[in-house]
């Protein structure tokens, strides 16, 4: 039995619906609905699913007269299932981690050998044809991983520039990554298109430059989301809550590598305006510049 076939009995038994259980998580209907079908439920959203059925169990069982009471049979029989819930859980969790780990890590290698490419084969006689082969593979690659972490795939552009891309001459981007390979390869693109650039490595040097400089001096940020000391859901709250209403509006673009819904969701939800996928390529990162030029 799976652990969403488990939950949907516990589920059934109780009276609960998957709205009301979502509502009792912390979560959208809708996510709930989403994770469950595709077994993709986190450690720590299993584990407080399980907290949600327990309480449950021990507080809202009913006799027929509708008091509140504890029905032993009942009760033995919706534990028992719970503790094979948790067993269940505790494997998913290790297999996931694993598993999830693993896509991850081959996501950046896949993002630094792109990374690499894209700055050697500029100058090798067959770059075209190069650049295009490991395009195909990227994407293919890309695809599977997403699907296999559960994520939507963006749709990928036409290889050929946005309209409009000459208006990016001359702005200026602020690049906010830990990696610094990821930043020298965005800052090749974003300087070969007329791009200022300058660079921070974590969300608290991104305010510092932010609240130093005069209002309207940046006209993007490149916002990684996962780095040391501050990430970038903290910085970009930080940003949109400065006094200055220029430099809290800045348009902030999230860079990550992984791009589960609810990402998505919490990006929207401090403000980032816009979510690139890493590795990303040219003309999906320029397309979104132009955006908000």
């Amino acid at each position: 039995m799976t652990t969403t076939e488990t939950i949907n009995i516990v589920c059934a038994e109780l009276g609960i619906s998957k709205a009301e259980l979502a509502k009792r998580m912390g979560m959208l209907p809708s996510s709930l609905y989403r994770k469950l079908a595709r077994e993709s439920m986190t450690f720590e959203e299993l584990q407080k699913c399980l907290d949600v059925l327990g309480v449950t169990i021990e507080f809202e069982l009913q006799y027929p007269d509708g008091n509140t009471r504890s029905s032993q049979a009942n009760h033995e029989m919706l534990l028992e299932r719970m503790d094979l819930l948790e067993t269940e859980l505790e494997a998913a969790r290790k297999a996931a981690e694993f598993q999830n780990k693993s896509l991850r890590d081959l996501r950046t290698e896949m993002n630094s050998a792109v990374g690499y490419a894209e700055l050697v084969g500029r100058h090798g006689s067959k770059a075209e044809e190069y650049m295009g082969k490991l395009q195909r593979v990227l994407t293919n690659m890309e695809a599977t991983i997403a699907y296999a972490l559960g994520e939507a795939l963006e749709d990928v552009p036409e290889a050929e520039d946005p309209e409009d891309i000459e208006a990016l001459k001359g702005k200026r981007v602020l690049l906010v990554d830990d990696n610094e390979l990821n930043r020298e390869i965005l800052k090749e693109v974003l300087v070969d298109h007329g791009l200022l650039v300058e660079e921070a490595d974590n969300g608290s040097k991104a305010i510092a430059a932010v609240k130093g400089n005069e209002p309207g001096y940046y006209h993007f940020i490149l916002m990684d989301i996962e780095m040391p000391v501050m990430d970038g859901y903290e910085a970009t709250m930080k940003i949109r809550k400065l006094p200055n209403r220029i430099r809290a509006n800045i348009p902030v673009i999230a860079l990550t590598a992984n791009a589960v819904p609810e990402n998505r969701e919490r990006a929207s939800a401090v403000g980032m305006d816009d979510f690139l996928v890493k590795p990303t390529n040219s003309v999906r990162l320029l397309s979104s510049l132009v955006k908000f030029r």
